[in-house]
C-alpha cells in the first residue's frame, strides 16, 4: 500500500485544533508534544503547530513541520481513528527524520494508539 499524505488528512480550522487541545490527552517527548483526542467524524486527521516561539527563522520552522508530517505519513497506517496535534520543540533542530519518527512512534505506543511492533522498529528507520 502506498503511503500518501492527502489534504483530508490535515486539520485545517482553528476550531478543530482547539477541540483537540481541549478534549485531548497531552504526551511530552524530548523534541515534540503530541496531543490526541477521539475523532468525532471517523477520520484520522493531524495538524502541526510551529510558531515563531520555535524559531524566528521560517526555514527552521518549515523543516520542523516537514519532519512531523513525514513521520505522521509513515505511521499513519498503524493509527486508529483519532485527531492528532503535533507541536515541535527546539531540540528537533538537531534531529534527523528517523529520530523524529522513532520518538513519535514511542509516544503513540505509550498512549496505546499503535502496537509495540511498529513502535520498536518504525518504518524506514
Amino acid at each position: 500500500m502506498k503511503r500518501q499524505l492527502r489534504k483530508p488528512d490535515k486539520l485545517r480550522f482553528k476550531s478543530e485544533f482547539d477541540q483537540v487541545r481541549l478534549d485531548g490527552t497531552k504526551l511530552v517527548g524530548p523534541s515534540m508534544l503530541l496531543v490526541y483526542a477521539p475523532a468525532p467524524d471517523d477520520l484520522l486527521r493531524c495538524g502541526v503547530i510551529c510558531g515563531k516561539k520555535y524559531s524566528l527563522l521560517s526555514v527552521k520552522r518549515n523543516r520542523a513541520r516537514r519532519l512531523c508530517w513525514e513521520s505522521f505519513r509513515l505511521l499513519k497506517e498503524y493509527l486508529p481513528v483519532v485527531r492528532l496535534v503535533l507541536i515541535p520543540r527546539r531540540r528537533m533542530e538537531k534531529y534527523k527524520r528517523q529520530d523524529v519518527t522513532r520518538e513519535m512512534a514511542g509516544l503513540l505506543a505509550k498512549a496505546g494508539l499503535i502496537p509495540a511492533g511498529p513502535a520498536d522498529s518504525p518504518p524506514e528507520c
